[in-house]
């Protein structure tokens, strides 16, 4: 039987002949496993698209019909297996792409809660009612002065800077205190 052309094992195939099947896939499985592991530069999976190609070649081997060389035909099969595997990795990255823009808009979420925060934290400062006071918290928290600058930029003792300071943070425990 080992003697037999690719078209008479084709035929007995075609029938149902598993003895058939198992020369041409003895006759055709080293070629096919090396170009395989050549396009996919990976034994493991090269394996599994050998693999594949006979179990569907078993499985439709009455609607089977060749108008080419049975080589030619699991030669082109590995082509369609590796070209398929490539869409495939290429959704996946498409995908994988499109979960870490899930993960970006969670990082816009805590921005727009910052940004939240930072709109309450100004208007607890609108509402520090001396001007002097509040200036001074300004220099102090959001300019990031030290006392000793804020008084000599504004002509004052920094024990003044100091005290302003306190009463400034007092105000905003007093309105902040429902957001922390």
């Amino acid at each position: 039987m080992l003697h037999l052309k690719d078209a008479e094992l084709l035929e007995m195939v075609r029938k149902g002949q598993e003895s058939a099947f198992t020369i041409l896939y003895n006759r055709y499985q080293p070629v096919m496993l090396t170009v395989a592991k050549k396009k996919l530069s990976n034994l493991q999976e090269a394996e599994d698209v050998v693999q594949e190609i006979f179990t569907s070649f078993w499985q439709r081997r009455e609607q089977i019909s060749l108008s080419i060389p049975v080589k030619h035909y699991f030669l082109r099969a590995v082509h369609f297996q590796y070209a398929y595997k490539c869409r495939t990795n290429a959704v996946a990255r498409k995908y994988e792409h499109f979960l870490s823009g899930t993960i970006l808009e969670d990082g816009n979420l805590a921005f727009l809660e910052n940004k939240e925060l930072g709109y309450q934290i100004r208007s607890a400062i609108q509402k520090i009612s001396a001007p002097a006071c509040r200036k001074i918290f300004e220099l102090a928290y959001i300019e990031d002065r030290s006392c000793n600058e804020i008084a000599t930029s504004l002509n004052i003792c920094a024990q003044v800077v100091r005290n302003q300071t306190s009463r400034a943070l007092k105000v905003l425990r007093a309105e902040l205190r429902q957001v922390v």
